[in-house]
């Protein structure tokens, strides 16, 4: 019962009861919030006017403590000196800042009966972007070059603006909307670099189609081509029986005048005689002219017989005026043309310039395969004053390193190529052992051209008598310009070289014509590549 009385001495006997507390006076809160004020400006502490510690126990505003520095860094209440030069260099007393938030929000409600207060906005308004997890201070400004959202504190103590420091402080709608703007843009460029992969996609696709269609008409002449041959194959099995015929009826007419002989020389009277000779008469005069009809038929036939379809493989590789192949390796994407020139099918050397939208594309490695390994070609296409002098074409003596690296250089499959080198040196012009020398793909002057492939010897399968046309390389020593080559264009008697790879085949007279040719140095390779037979 002792817990019971000491629960409420009001609820005894006898004691009356308590008389209720007087209400909190108006003036309670004035003198809270001027305890919570600035001592000099009487001004309550929020974000603009953060409390500034002095050392002595005393807050000052942020916005007074500089003119306080300024008269004599004393504290307005205890007189205390205190060292700071700058207000940056004073703490910041969170406290008494986190107090006046509060009591600042406790006035708002109080001042503002629940029916009238209005409700969250469903549009955002941007006057800060939150709170300061370092001091505990509104977010209302942001450094556009450090990307992060300030306080005022954090603006005094880490950001420097010019001209001392790079730092870009923007309020929070203008940081906003300049945010806004960077990223649309971010966006519009994305859009637009999609917009250009489209583009190329489409352009990809529009080549595959004209590739289609090529192939179609292709194979559509081809197929005409079948049908002509096979109609051609009939016409001569037709032409065939008739001669076949024809051969059994002139046996025949052979035949009967050797019975009309027969019977001349077993007449025994002169009548007999006179019938077997008249009978013989009219076989002559009917078999000869049977045989003239014969002999016309035969030359008709003549004319005829090797008649072939209107159509063959050249004639359908003729109908494409733009074919090319596509090559990608390390240094990329690079195409070359495909052209028929005398007979032959030429692959020109790669280049990085894209074909037309409507060219047929093929693969480089399926026709590149179609290269003879034993008897390789190529050729040489040279250019002085201007124009074109004409094509040289090359075939190789088998499958050597130096022939493989001569057509690696022609086709630029590797990578360098002849295309654009000169001509550069012409020695014993006129006499015995002419030569003229060229492919320097490095320096252009004779000095460079490394080798691309390895084993490039001399020597063995490279022997070989000094004849006209021999294509020579550099000697095995020489690793520097391994990949030049010379075109020996005067036979040189009792004379052999160990390094010859390959001969001239077409355009002799050419080269013979660029070695005379002063200066030889203006004697350019403008187009080379590889020959494949059709």
């Amino acid at each position: 019962m002792r817990a019971g009385r000491a629960v409420s001495s009001s609820l005894l006997p006898g004691t009356p009861p308590r008389p209720p507390s007087p209400p909190r006076p108006e003036s309670a809160a004035t003198m809270e919030e001027a305890e919570l004020g600035c001592c000099v400006c009487h001004e309550r502490y929020d974000e603009n006017r953060c409390p500034k510690n002095l050392g002595c126990g005393h807050a000052v505003c942020s916005l007074c403590v500089q003119e306080i520095i300024n008269s004599g860094r004393k504290c307005p209440e205890c007189r205390r000196p205190f060292y700071a030069t700058t207000a940056a260099a004073l703490p910041v007393n969170y406290p008494l800042l986190r107090l006046s938030r509060a009591l600042a929000s406790v006035n708002l409600q109080r001042s503002q009966p629940e029916t009238t207060r209005p409700s969250p906005s469903p549009s955002r308004t941007y006057n800060d972007a939150g709170e300061c997890a370092a001091h505990l201070a509104r977010l209302t400004q942001r450094c556009m070059a450090c990307r992060v959202w300030v306080c005022r504190e954090c603006l005094l103590m880490e950001h420097t603006l010019p001209p001392e420091g790079q730092c870009r402080v923007l309020p929070v709608r203008q940081a906003i909307n300049e945010m806004k703007k960077t990223h649309v843009e971010t966006l519009a460029a994305t859009v637009l670099s999609l917009r250009e992969l489209k583009m190329a996609a489409a352009t990809q696709g529009s080549c595959l189609e004209a590739n289609r269609r090529m192939r179609n008409a292709v194979a559509a002449c081809l197929q005409a081509a079948a049908r002509a041959e096979m109609d051609a194959i009939k016409e001569l099995d037709t032409k065939k029986k008739e001669v076949e015929d024809k051969v059994a009826e002139i046996d025949a007419w052979v035949q009967c005048l050797r019975e009309k002989e027969s019977a001349i020389l077993q007449a025994s009277t002169v009548r007999e005689l006179a019938t077997a000779a008249l009978a013989a008469r009219e076989a002559v005069t009917r078999t000869e002219a049977r045989a003239g009809r014969e002999r016309e038929r035969q030359g008709r036939f003549v004319g005829t017989q090797l008649r072939l379809g209107s159509l063959d493989l050249r004639g359908s590789l003729q109908l494409a005026k733009n074919i090319y192949v596509a090559h990608e390796d390390e240094e990329g994407r690079r195409w070359a043309r495909l052209t028929v020139h005398d007979s032959s099918l030429h692959l020109h050397a790669l280049q990085s310039s894209s074909p037309s939208p409507s060219a047929a594309l093929f693969s480089f490695s399926s026709v590149r395969a179609q290269v003879p390994r034993e008897s390789a070609s190529a050729f040489l296409e040279l250019e002085w004053e201007g124009s074109s002098q004409g094509r040289v074409h090359f075939s190789m003596m088998g499958d050597t390193a130096r022939g493989r690296q001569f057509l690696q250089l022609c086709s630029g499959e590797a990578g360098p190529c002849y295309r654009n080198t000169c001509m550069f040196q012409a020695e014993r012009v006129g006499g015995k052992g002419e030569i003229i020398r060229g492919g320097d793909y490095e320096n252009n002057d004779g000095t460079g051209g490394a080798a691309l492939v390895e084993d490039v010897g001399t020597g063995g399968e490279h022997m070989h008598e000094a004849v006209s046309g021999l294509l020579v390389g550099a000697h095995s020593e020489q690793r520097q310009r391994l990949a030049v080559f010379g075109v020996i264009l005067s036979p040189w008697p009792e004379h052999r070289t160990d390094t010859a790879f390959g001969m001239v085949t077409r355009g002799l007279a050419t080269l013979r014509a660029a070695a005379r040719h002063s200066p030889v140095t203006e004697v350019l390779v403008a187009d080379c590549g590889l020959v494949l037979p059709l």
